[in-house]
């Protein structure tokens, strides 16, 4: 009879390789690539790790242990720059008040919504021309 860790060692020996080697492949409806002066239909962007390693025509299958993102309807573009951010406030009613007594800490959790916005918004870099603090 195998021994739990070993069967994990044999199930990890046959799995890991396969894992390591996944790509992930992206079905995109339209991408806007930032080089060509049109836009492509119907792509698949192949990646590898954190790399985009490719740019396929038409919709790829994917390999086994391959993870395939559906953006068929959607329209893909590179992550775009905001070169003036104040990430720690955003301006309301409250804001001349809250600087008596919100302390750096709250601050800095508080920025984490405005961060994410910025990156749901589709910004992928910025640049935080500063805070009081």
């Amino acid at each position: 009879m195998q021994t739990p860790a070993r069967l994990l060692a044999i199930l990890a020996a046959v799995a890991l390789p396969a894992l390591l080697n996944a790509r992930t492949l992206i079905h995109a409806g339209t991408v806007i690539d930032g080089i060509s002066d049109t836009p492509k239909k119907t792509v698949t962007l192949v990646v590898e790790k954190d790399r985009i390693v490719d740019l396929v025509d038409g919709f790829s299958a994917p390999a086994a242990g391959d993870t395939v993102i559906e953006l068929k309807d959607a329209t893909v573009l590179p992550g775009l720059i905001d070169c003036h951010v104040h990430l720690c406030e955003e301006n309301s009613p409250k804001s001349y008040t809250e600087r008596f007594y919100l302390n750096p800490t709250d601050t800095a959790y508080r920025s984490t919504v405005y961060a994410r916005r910025t990156l749901m918004a589709g910004f992928t870099t910025v640049r935080d021309l500063g805070n009081r603090d």
